[in-house]
C-alpha cells in the first residue's frame, strides 16, 4: 500500500514540471513548486516517515473504530487504549526503528531511490546564555541519530502523549462509575466500601448545594438490587430489571447513576453522528420547526433501527384505545 501511495504521487508532480503549458509567472512557480515537491518525495526521509506515520494511523484508527461501536463501555476502552498506548511505547525504542528503516529500504529499493540521510542545509542559531556555566548544546553530526532523534521520537512521543490523556480521563471516570459495572459482586462487599464508592458518584454529581443523588439511599438501594440480579448482569441489565419490575420509585438514585454511566460517550463519534442528521433534517426548507418537532424527527433518525421494528398500526390502536379509557373516566 505504502509503495502505490508513494508511486501515484511522484509521477504527478514531475509531470508538473515538465508541463511546458504553465507559462507566466503563476505558471513557474507552480513548475517550480512541482519539481521541489517531487525532490521532496523522492528522498529516503520522506519514505521513512512515511512508514512511521502509516504505522502510527494504522494502529490509531484500528482503535478509533473500535471506540465508535455500540457496545462499547469505559472499561473496554480503557482496555483498547491500554493496547495502544503499549503499542505506541514498544514503538519508542532503537531496535523498531531500525525495523522502520528496513521497511523504508525495501520500499525505497523499490522506487530506485538512494536508501540515505541527505543533510540538511545548516543554519547555525546562537542561543543566548542566561548564565555564564551554561554549556553549549552539542550538535548531532549523525544524519541517522538526528533524525531518530528529531522526528521519529518527537512524533512517537506526541502520539504517547496524546493516548494517554485520554486513557487517564478515561480512568478517572472508571474511578468512579466503574463498581456499577458489576452490582451483583456488590453482595460480597462491605457497606463501608459501597458507601465510599456512592460517595464518589454523589460528589461528581453535585453541583453548588444541589445534586442528582444521595449517597446514603445509592448504597441502601444497591444492596438491595444486588441480590435480585443475576451474576453476569451488565449496567443495562440492571436498569431493564428495575424498569421491568417497576422499581423506579424504589430505587430512583440508581436509575439516576446507571443512566448516567451508560449514556456516556467514549468517544465524540455519537456526538459528531448527530449532528450529521440534524444537518440532514433541519434545512432551509424547514428553518421555522419548532424544538418539539426536531427532537423528535431527530430521534426517529438516529434509532431508525427501533423506529423500523414499531408496528405503528398497534401503536395507534393502542393509543386510542387509552384515549378512550381517559375520556371515560
Amino acid at each position: 500500500m505504502l509503495q502505490s501511495i508513494a508511486w501515484r504521487q511522484q509521477p504527478s508532480s514531475t509531470e508538473i514540471y515538465d508541463d511546458t503549458t504553465l507559462t507566466g509567472s503563476s505558471g513557474n512557480t507552480s513548475r517550480v513548486d512541482g519539481k521541489d515537491l517531487a525532490k521532496a518525495i523522492s528522498s529516503f526521509k520522506f519514505l521513512v516517515s512515511l512508514v512511521v506515520w502509516y504505522d502510527i494511523l494504522f494502529e490509531i484508527n484500528m482503535t478509533s473504530k473500535q471506540l465508535q461501536a455500540k457496545e462499547f463501555d469505559i472499561r473496554d476502552t480503557i482496555n483498547q487504549l491500554g493496547e495502544t498506548k503499549k503499542f505506541l511505547v514498544g514503538c519508542r525504542s532503537d531496535t523498531d526503528f531500525e525495523k522502520t528503516l528496513v521497511d523504508a529500504g525495501e520500499l525505497a529499493e523499490e522506487l530506485d531511490v538512494p536508501a540515505l540521510f541527505e543533510p540538511d542545509p545548516i543554519h547555525i542559531r546562537k542561543k543566548r546564555k542566561q548564565f555564564i556555566y551554561e554549556a553549549d548544546d552539542e550538535p548531532i553530526y549523525n544524519l541517522k541519530e538526528k533524525f531518530k532523534v528529531n522526528f521519529y521520537f518527537a512524533v512517537i512521543d506526541r502520539a504517547i502523549l496524546s493516548a494517554k490523556e485520554i486513557f487517564i480521563l478515561m480512568q478517572q471516570i472508571s474511578s468512579v462509575f466503574g463498581f456499577l459495572y458489576d452490582i451483583y459482586s456488590l453482595q460480597n462487599t462491605t457497606s463501608k466500601q459501597i458507601m465510599e464508592h456512592c460517595l464518589n458518584v454523589e460528589q461528581a454529581l453535585q453541583h453548588g448545594e444541589s445534586k442528582d443523588i444521595d449517597a446514603f439511599d445509592l448504597c441502601n438501594e444497591l444492596q438491595a438490587i444486588a441480590r435480585r440480579v443475576q451474576k453476569s448482569a451488565s449496567p443495562q441489565d440492571v436498569l431493564n430489571f428495575i424498569w421491568k419490575n417497576k422499581l423506579t420509585d424504589s430505587a430512583p438514585n440508581t436509575v439516576i447513576a446507571l443512566r448516567i454511566l451508560l449514556t456516556l460517550p467514549v468517544s465524540a463519534a455519537s456526538g459528531e453522528r448527530s449532528f450529521s442528521k440534524l444537518k440532514l433534517i433541519k434545512t432551509n426548507m424547514r428553518t421555522s420547526m419548532l424544538q418539539q418537532r426536531l427532537v423528535g424527527l431527530s430521534t426517529l433518525s438516529i434509532e431508525h433501527d427501533i423506529a423500523r421494528s414499531i408496528d405503528l398500526e398497534e401503536l395507534v390502536s393502542k393509543f386510542a384505545k387509552l384515549k378512550v379509557r381517559k375520556h371515560k373516566f
